[in-house]
């Protein structure tokens, strides 16, 4: 499907470069250093790099371009920009950048090498301001075959000049996003940074990073990494509180404003692509493209990526899977309408997939009428289209009663449990039942035998009984502090199945001997909550595998352990630790016949009186889930307080499908200063279904 002119002024057979170029100069910037340090008067340095205003007051560039020399200075990340009527560089902050260091030794900084700049003050307004480029909607992992144009700024015979080249895309490198471009141009020192341009459809698709080393060409990373951006940590309550929405929602009120602005005499983005001919059926004109996107704009963010992901799985007929990162924004959603389930026409999934935004739920109120003109657009549209039915004009009005009706209904207080408690009805998250289909993000981290100290790591979505894979790696280290690669990906797992107040549950998958490793711990980013904090955190032992060496009497135990504890009550057990003291494991035999509901709980470790092999004991005697306490950096003598809150939160969970997300709640609360739960900070939960097929390590091998 493609969004093109028809309808609109004629193709123009010109060069696209000639209509294109004006427009794309006129938001390229000139990254330079800090604006201070040099005298009133005295020229500015020379500039690091390129980039481009994405949205007023918004730069996208390159990570390395952002932060090079001495970009980072006493914690504020600040650069200068130079753009059009300004020949003296402004501040702008660094909000993001991915990688947020430089790689060891020198090396190629890695995949996305994105960053965002904010100006520190508003830009000139009027002509001689700079303008914003039209960023690409579409989700692909090859925007095309053609002929695409770059811009940015070099340097020529001393002095630095605007310069403009063209190349074609020959394929990717790598699953992250990162574009191979040919060798048809020069890629001079001074462009990285800079916007690549897709000529046949008047879009950026990417941003220039950098000559390919011993290789001709270059290299570009496409624009959908910047869904990269960090997801809030907390309730979104406003535009603001989501730097991606922010942006990409200023970038589309730019568009429309300047399409409905008839007063106005600039040559717009939309009034270019009009005129680019197609060579496929169009569905939208650019002008009703701008003016959807920009209803878009006026309406909060969609509640969370599973929400938007259920709505364009119902219009196109199937839900997201690709590796690279989920939409984020309605626009993001309408960019998928390209791939179409047979018999569903391409304005026909745009209506209906309009008419879902309108109707949907949101994070916060929308702006007064803002749904109702979307759904005016909508039936307007679908009133002037004589090509489609009065059956589907039908269906969308049935469509929008059904649906807002149900939204009131979801606004209803929720039901609440018999015990007259605060917990909404129906499973937690791991779910309850045995055998229920429950959404996780399955980290699984396999030892490099021969390579001491070295790990590959896997992260997948897992979904419907499936494992969707969402990126891996090879050799990494230090797993008491995690590389960026594998804290991207989680992210990016974790943003693709968390609800408000609902956060996906993270399953870390290791051998025997990483258990000791506290997962739960870990940060995404250096100022943020840790993982056990966040959402609940459970492991499971791969190897050995929980019930691998069990005789058939035993197999049947473990499998009816896992019932009894999944339909409760439960009952905490501290095996080793009584008045203050260790003590001796019980005997195998003691250890196999206590209750069924029984969740054995350890609270010593080696260094402080407890036997090295507990955990693994308390695993061959049939239990599957089991709560222990980490190794303390400074152990105090308070296990009365921990043998208290531990015996608690299993009696309070009441099920172990509810035993997750408990701890999560304890811990977040710790967070907080909560006194009473200070101990949850310093417990793992052991969570592994006996049923569950066993992971297989071998597609983790490097090839």
């Amino acid at each position: 499907m493609t969004w093109g002119g028809a309808g609109g002024a004629q193709p123009w057979e010109g060069d696209a470069f000639e209509l294109l170029a004006p427009l794309v100069a006129a938001a390229t910037v000139r990254i330079h250093p800090p604006p201070r340090g040099y005298a009133e008067g005295e020229p500015a340095p020379p500039p690091w790099g390129s980039g481009f205003f994405v949205a007023p007051e918004w730069v996208l560039t390159c990570a390395h371009v952002a932060l090079g020399g001495d970009g980072v200075q006493g914690g504020r990340r600040e650069v200068g920009l130079t753009f059009r009527g300004v020949d003296r560089p402004v501040p702008g902050r660094v909000v993001w950048a991915q990688p947020d260091e430089p790689p060891p030794a020198g090396g190629m900084w890695p995949a996305p090498d994105l960053a965002l700049v904010r100006l520190l003050g508003p830009p000139p307004p009027g002509p001689e301001g700079p303008g914003c480029v039209w960023l690409s909607e579409r989700t692909a992992r090859v925007f095309t075959r053609k002929e695409v144009a770059f811009f940015g700024a070099a340097e020529i015979a001393g002095s630095y000049v605007d310069i403009s080249g063209r190349c074609t895309i020959k394929g990717e490198m790598g699953t992250e996003g990162l574009l191979r471009l040919g060798n048809e141009d020069e890629f001079p020192h001074g462009v990285s940074g800079g916007p690549v341009v897709d000529l046949e459809r008047g879009e950026v698709i990417g941003v220039l990073k950098a000559r390919r080393d011993v290789r001709d060409g270059g290299l570009a990373a496409s624009v959908i990494q910047l869904r990269r951006l960090p997801h809030p940590g907390g309730p979104v309550a406003s535009l603001a509180d989501d730097a991606y929405q922010a942006v990409l929602h200023a970038h589309d009120a730019y568009h429309a404003e300047r399409h409905q602005d008839a007063d106005s005499g600039e040559t717009t983005w939309t009034d270019v692509q009009s005129q680019l001919s197609f060579t496929a059926p169009t569905v939208l004109t650019p002008g009703q493209r701008v003016r959807l996107l920009g209803l878009f704009a006026a309406l909060p963010p969609p509640v969370s990526t599973p929400q938007l992901d259920k709505v364009v799985g119902e219009v196109r007929g199937r839900p997201y899977e690709g590796q690279l990162p989920a939409p984020r924004a309605w626009r993001d959603g309408l960019g998928l309408l390209y791939d179409l389930r047979q018999g569903v026409t391409g304005l026909e999934a745009v209506l209906g997939y309009a008419l879902y935004a309108a109707t949907e739920d949101r994070p916060y109120p929308a702006e007064p009428h803002a749904e109702e003109r979307l759904l005016r657009w909508v039936h307007r549209l679908a009133e002037e289209t004589p090509t489609l039915s009065r059956m589907v004009r039908n269906r969308l009005l049935h469509e929008e009663s059904v649906r807002l009706d149900r939204r009131t209904a979801r606004e209803a207080p929720p039901r609440r449990d018999d015990s007259g408690g605060d917990r909404p009805l129906g499973p937690g998250p791991l779910g309850a039942p045995p055998g229920a289909v429950e959404s996780f993000v399955l980290l699984q981290i396999v030892p490099r035998f021969w390579e001491w100290g070295r790990y590959d790591w896997r992260v997948c979505s897992a979904k419907d009984g499936g494992l969707a894979p969402i990126a891996e790696d090879f050799e990494a280290s230090d797993l008491e502090n995690p590389p960026e690669r594998l804290r991207a990906a989680l992210a990016e797992a974790f943003r693709r199945g968390d609800e408000p107040g609902a956060p996906v549950p993270l399953h870390v998958a290791v051998p025997y001997s990483l258990l000791p490793v506290a997962f739960e711990r870990w940060r995404l980013m250096p100022d943020w909550p840790t993982l056990g904090e966040r959402r609940p955190v459970v492991v499971r032992c791969t190897d050995p595998v929980p019930g691998a060496e069990d005789n058939e009497e035993l197999a049947v135990l473990r499998r009816d352990r896992w019932a009894a504890v999944h339909r409760g009550p439960m009952l905490a057990d501290v095996l080793d630790c009584h008045d203050q003291r260790a003590r001796p494991l019980p005997e195998p035999a003691a250890l196999i016949g206590r209750e069924m509901g029984t969740v054995p709980v350890l609270c010593r470790t080696p260094s402080s009186g407890g036997e090295p092999a507990a955990l693994h004991r308390v695993m061959a005697s049939g239990y599957n889930v089991v709560l222990w306490r980490r190794e303390l950096a400074a152990r105090g003598l308070w296990c009365e307080e921990f043998h208290d809150g531990v015996v608690g939160a299993v009696q309070d969970a009441g099920r172990a499908g509810w035993l997750p997300s408990a701890l999560w709640r304890l811990r977040e609360a710790a967070a907080d200063g909560t006194a009473h739960a200070a101990w949850a900070a310093d417990v793992a939960l052991l969570y592994a279904d006996p049923a569950a097929e066993p992971l297989d390590g071998d597609y983790l091998e490097a090839p």
